[in-house]
């Protein structure tokens, strides 16, 4: 696999998993702004590295913003797919 295509999966499995941790804590602890802030970040940086994914390597997602004329989403390898 493309070592860019890899270092962008990365930062977008990176930034969810910060989103995921820290909506997990603010279910538990709701008033925490610290924990507020940092999931805003988090939920930041996924958006930003999806769309830096997808930009290149094509959609990450059924139900990301179509960037052509044509269903792309079948088109590219899945992101668990290995090329050759």
């Amino acid at each position: 696999m493309n070592s860019n295509r890899e270092m962008l999966m990365r930062n977008v499995q990176l930034a969810d998993f910060g989103v995921i941790e820290t909506n997990l804590f603010l279910d538990t602890h709701p008033y925490s702004k610290e924990a507020m802030s940092a999931f805003e970040e988090y939920r930041r940086a996924a958006a930003e590295a999806r769309e830096a994914y997808e930009k290149n390597y094509g959609p990450l997602t059924a139900t990301a913003e179509p960037l052509g004329n044509n269903w792309e989403w079948v088109q590219s390898p899945w992101p668990w797919q290995m090329e050759e």
